[in-house]
């Protein structure tokens, strides 16, 4: 049998019949069995429930659910929903002693309240799953077809503003959007990857009046980003003190009554703000040397992130910004707020009262008093640019939680100007903007220090993390994968509403369910694998070896990898698939830790049994697809010699 193919249903259920599981339900319409073995077993399971309460085999399926835990079952059926208005003690019980114990993937349940709970047959697991994995090989995680009908998706995140250090918020949605993507795209959608810069705006004016006053050629030549840097914490350092007296003299005022902004002319006419005003003016305007300027620091600061960017394996396919939107689209859009009678004039600047369109409070302004434009009416001009120009189905905003209140605005106008449709395309994954990095790190940092300070914590690892360090060789690229996985699994594993930590001894130590410890396990299991000859059918003595309960163990947990992405696809939360990876080598640690046959043959020329090689080739590729979709590149790749075909089950 061992022609056969899982990958189309005719080909799946044959090879079903062929190791005597009841055939798979495709009339079940939540049921993905070509993607997801666990929705064959829920299908096998849902007939045998629905046979046993003579109900529906769709209401059956509706009431399995998956434990997220091996050791409370493979399965897990709610009463409740199985038979609404039933009395859950006594049907539960009739179904514990009616379950066929000939069943052909599961033992009869165990009761735990109003839930039984299903474990998946020793001896059924290696045959329905290892050919199921193996076929599938760097597709298996992901819901593809021929027949389905692609989406498109944008994906706007990292984000920085030029003018200042890469914070570490916008290093989380450099990599959260780099996840998000990647997931999304293992779900079928067609992607674009859109990094939107802060390269617009009165910084931009600021960092110009910086310029002038701090510049210097020769300084810029040695070091461009880092001068421009410099130079912008000393303007800021200089405008302080007008900034604070501009807000002293709105806050006495706003005690009063009503404030439109006329306390705080006087100050704003003249000194910095003047200064930067004027520049910014000028920039809109089309100056030439203020345009010459902005191109130069924005191009020099590109060049920087993309370096950055590419030493994490990230690329995008659209770098545009706020300097990017068109005029005439802001000019469009101010008119249909103002023709909506949304928009008002209020001391020389355009707002939005927000409490006119259901938000409790609060005040958008759409251009302030000085007439210049803001990130807000260039945000919704941004809108109408992209779903012209990609037609997109969704688009998700990758950014940090701080700017919640804008997204709410944006969304709130677009649905007042009659785009409802177009407003709830638009989602914004937010995560906490509390970071510790730049305190790590200290001022002037240029984003290749972050990645600079992950390298130089691998050098000090301590003596039993150097062992592990030392299975994956002496390559310089190998200890800079190294490095870049510790970063993007300490990024990836925390959830979303955490603050990030940026603690590089942790995160690059071989502690459980860590960059490098991930690295390690794959770079074994290659090792392993690196003799195994060309594939052999699997006798029956290798099927009873992989019935052991710790390698039986291993492959119940690889038969849920594809429900962790399915259910990471709807939190959009990647530590799921972070904790699951973990747990994942966990189990192979169980399994290599008692077996003496792998350990004569980790870098011996000995070769292992088809059975063992079979288990263990699945576990690399389950691993290699998770860390892929964290968008980590495994280091094993590097050294390791492309091998044979490892013996596929079926």
């Amino acid at each position: 049998m061992a022609s056969l193919s899982t990958l189309s249903l005719a080909g799946l259920e044959q090879w079903l019949d062929h190791i005597s599981i009841s055939e798979i339900d495709t009339g079940i319409n939540e049921a993905n069995p070509l993607f997801n073995p666990l929705d064959i077993c829920r299908s096998s399971l849902a007939h045998a429930l629905s046979d046993l309460v003579t109900g529906d085999v769709q209401d059956a399926f509706k009431s399995i659910q998956w434990p997220n835990n091996i050791f409370n079952g493979d399965l897990s059926v709610t009463i409740p929903r199985l038979r609404p208005g039933s009395k859950p003690d006594e049907l539960s019980a009739e179904l514990v002693n009616k379950f066929p114990k000939d069943h052909g993937l599961f033992d009869p349940p165990l009761l735990d309240g109003v839930h039984l709970r299903f474990f998946l047959k020793l001896d059924a697991v290696p045959r329905l799953l290892l050919p199921y994995i193996s076929d599938r090989k760097n597709t298996y995680g992901s819901f593809l077809t021929k027949e389905h009908v692609r989406q498109k998706l944008v994906v706007e995140f990292s984000s920085p503003n030029i003018t200042s250090e890469f914070q570490g918020k916008h290093l989380r949605s450099t990599i959260i959007g780099a996840f998000v993507s990647q997931l999304y795209e293992s779900m079928g959608w067609d992607v674009a990857r859109i990094n939107y810069l802060g390269d617009w705006g009165k910084p931009i004016a600021l960092l110009y009046v910086g310029w002038v006053r701090y510049g210097s050629e020769e300084a810029y030549e040695a070091d461009p980003v880092g001068h421009l840097l410099t130079i912008y914490h000393m303007i800021e350092e200089d405008f302080k003190p007008e900034q604070a007296a501009s807000k002293q003299a709105r806050d006495e005022v706003a005690k009063e009554g009503e404030d439109k902004g006329e306390a705080q002319v006087e100050i704003e006419s003249k000194g910095i703000f003047a200064e930067r005003n004027e520049a910014f003016r000028k920039l809109e305007d089309g100056d030439e040397a203020l345009v010459a300027f902005w191109k130069r620091v924005r191009n020099v600061n590109i060049d920087n992130y993309t370096e950055f960017y590419e030493r994490l394996g990230i690329c995008f396919d659209e770098y545009t910004g706020e300097s990017q939107i068109g005029q005439d689209t802001m000019i469009e859009v101010e008119q249909m707020l103002k023709d909506k009678n949304i928009s008002e004039e209020s001391g020389g600047a355009w707002i939005v009262h927000m409490q006119k369109l259901g938000v409790k409070s609060g005040t958008a302004i759409i251009r302030d008093r000085t007439g210049a434009s803001t990130y807000l009416l260039r945000d919704l001009a941004a809108v109408l640019e992209r779903s012209r120009n990609y037609s997109f189905d969704k688009m998700i905003y990758v950014v940090a939680s701080d700017n919640s209140v804008h997204f709410g605005q944006l969304i709130k106008i677009l649905e007042a100007l009659d785009l409802k449709d177009l407003a709830s395309k638009l989602h914004h994954v937010k995560f906490s903007e509390t970071s510790r990095m730049a305190a790590a790190l200290g001022k002037g940092y240029k984003p290749q220090g972050i990645l600079d300070a992950c390298e130089e914590a691998m050098k000090a690892l301590p003596g039993s993390d150097s062992k592990k360090l030392a299975l994956m060789g002496e390559l310089d690229k190998a200890k800079e994968g190294l490095a870049t996985s510790a970063l993007l699994i300490q990024e990836l594993s925390t959830r979303l509403a955490t603050a990030h930590a940026f603690d590089t001894s942790t995160m690059v130590s071989f502690k459980l369910g860590s960059g490098p410890d991930l690295q390690y396990w794959l770079t074994r299991l290659h090792l392993l694998l690196k003799n195994v000859g060309s594939a052999a059918e699997p006798s029956a003595e290798d099927y009873e070896v992989l019935e052991e309960e710790d390698r039986a163990n291993l492959l119940r947990i690889l038969a849920q990898y594809p429900e962790v992405v399915k259910a990471t696809y709807s939190s959009l939360e990647p530590a799921g698939i972070v904790t699951y990876l973990a747990s994942v080598t966990e189990q192979l640690a169980e399994c290599l830790a008692g077996d003496s046959e792998t350990e004569e043959a980790d870098g011996e020329d000995e070769g292992i049994t088809p059975g063992l090689a079979a288990l263990y080739n699945a576990t690399a590729i389950v691993l290699e697809n998770g860390m892929k979709l964290l968008g980590i590149v495994p280091v094993a790749a590097l050294f390791s010699p492309e091998r044979a075909d490892t013996p596929v089950m079926g």
